[in-house]
């Protein structure tokens, strides 16, 4: 019982990661590989719930993968529970087993449940004979939480140890179970599809499983050469694909050029602005320091630097695609992935966790616990403290109208910059902007049943969500960008 279809399902190549990507504008790429160009487009398209379209496998391929490990685990737990296998077991190899055969179902279910809009609860105990009846993703989401609840339960007083090729990391059981309820938390959140959805969530419940989960970096000892690679990660960072998309990070810029920028048409934005390159001049460390183009390049920040000029001509290419994609800025974060071949990356920082609590205080009105956690990160960055009534003299989010954010928007800011390429599918800026209200008018919110498996089960006709006048988009930002409504 290994995750390996859930890895596959989620990080690699072949799923939804990168064009949920360009649609959070976590990156940009003109591409049209993975879906990137199609669900990257300004205005919005429709999802295109058909076999026959290019991109449906992309998109729907973490649904199928995920059932794939929900059936591998269904069939294991069974196995479990005949004389012959059981039998054959230690009670603390039956005990690992079992736990993270949950584990991994919470997982399966859980991805489900956060993209689609739809799926079916399965498990060993289920009887296929008899038909069965598609859940709402919430419903859905309760049963992932269960699974992850009982994984919990399983393993935080064992003494066994997992094979580290389970899932590339040799926890023991208490780490396992910590891992369980990180990922329920995690998960969660990330089931709002909407800010009224996000705020209704039982965040009392949230905090605990953060109180009670990891207590440091969960890392994943990956090699891109025997199946567990994160090609979001390594292609969102890649610098002929990847360029950071100036709609989110250019709420970083202080000199005014991002404003400008945003009050341009769309089909008139471009890195250039009367001559000028559009620049990002911030006290915020995660970017390059200096105010000029030639300095940015001398001085690369924490995550992200400037182009070479050799580099520009890799992702400034398909003008028809929109000159709006174009920045001067790459990731340097992710880059010792496939640079340096460092496989080993962090499924869930601590960075994420502290500030999934700090959203669940802000909720709750417990503003400045919220804003010492949030300062607790913001602070390292460069970026002046803020405290319970939003004081942002860094002014770091500057907002499309020109507004400082207050303390919610810089809550969100570190987050962002914590979590790029983290999260579920490796876009916890997709699901957090969704919940949070960030996502460009008409972007689906959720995927629909894809369609070849509404097909064999006779639940037709096929549905499809997002688009100008669909069902299941976003509504107006809360930043409007110009160029959006």
């Amino acid at each position: 019982m290994v995750p390996r279809e859930l890895q596959h399902g989620n990080y690699n190549y072949e799923p939804a990661g990168l064009a949920l990507s360009n649609t959070a504008f976590q990156h940009n790429a003109p591409w049209s590989n993975s879906g990137m160009e199609q669900y990257g487009r300004l205005p919005r398209v429709g999802f295109a719930n058909t076999i026959a379209d290019s991109d449906y496998a992309y998109l729907t391929r973490p649904y199928f993968q995920s059932y794939r490990a929900i059936a591998a685990v269904a069939d294991g737990l069974r196995a479990l529970e005949t004389p012959e296998v059981r039998d054959g077991l230690t009670s603390e190899e039956l005990g690992m087993a079992r736990a993270f055969g949950r584990f991994v179902q919470g997982m399966a279910h859980a991805t489900v449940a956060a993209l689609f809009s739809e799926g079916f609860a399965v498990d060993e105990t289920t009887d296929l004979s008899r038909r069965l009846d598609p859940l709402p993703y919430q419903e859905l989401m309760e049963s992932a939480l269960g699974y992850f609840q009982e994984a919990a339960l399983l393993s935080e007083n064992a003494a066994w140890t997992l094979p580290e090729g389970w899932m590339k990391a040799a926890l023991s059981g208490p780490e396992l179970a910590r891992a369980a309820r990180s990922m329920r938390a995690r998960y969660g959140a990330a089931v709002a599809r909407t800010p009224e959805e996000r705020r209704a969530l039982d965040w009392d419940a949230i905090m605990a499983d953060v109180d009670r989960g990891i207590t440091k970096d969960l890392v994943l000892h990956m090699d891109d050469r025997d199946g567990w690679s994160n090609d979001v990660l390594g292609y969102g960072t890649y610098f002929g694909w990847s360029q950071l998309a100036y709609f989110i990070y250019g709420m970083a810029d202080q000199s005014g050029s991002f404003q400008a920028w945003n009050t341009l048409a769309l089909q008139e934005k471009s890195p250039g602005l009367d001559g000028d390159p559009v620049l990002i001049v911030t006290p915020d460390l995660h970017f390059p320091r200096g105010s000029t183009l030639e300095v940015q390049r001398a001085l690369s920040g924490l995550y992200f630097r400037v182009n070479a000029s050799w580099e520009t001509g890799g992702t400034w290419a398909r003008p028809d695609r929109g000159t709006w994609r174009w920045s001067w800025y790459k990731h340097t974060r992710g880059s010792d992935y496939w640079g340096w071949s460092r496989y080993s990356q962090p499924e869930i920082r601590m960075e994420e966790i502290r500030l999934l609590r700090a959203e669940g205080l802000h909720h709750k009105g417990r503003r400045a616990e919220a804003a010492a956690l949030v300062n607790e990160i913001r602070v390292p960055a460069g970026l002046n403290p803020t405290d319970a009534e939003g004081t942002n003299t860094s002014c770091v989010p500057r907002l499309p109208d020109g507004s400082c954010g207050g303390l919610f928007e810089m809550l969100k800011w570190e987050k962002r910059m914590v979590n790029t390429f983290r999260g579920p599918l490796g876009n916890g800026w997709y699901f957090d902007s969704r919940g949070w209200g960030d996502l460009w008018k008409d972007t689906f919110l959720h995927l629909p049943l894809p369609c070849g498996e509404a097909q064999v089960l006779g639940l037709l006709p096929c549905g499809t969500f997002g688009g100008p006048g669909g069902e299941d988009g976003a509504p107006v930002s809360t930043y409007a960008w110009n160029g959006e409504a």
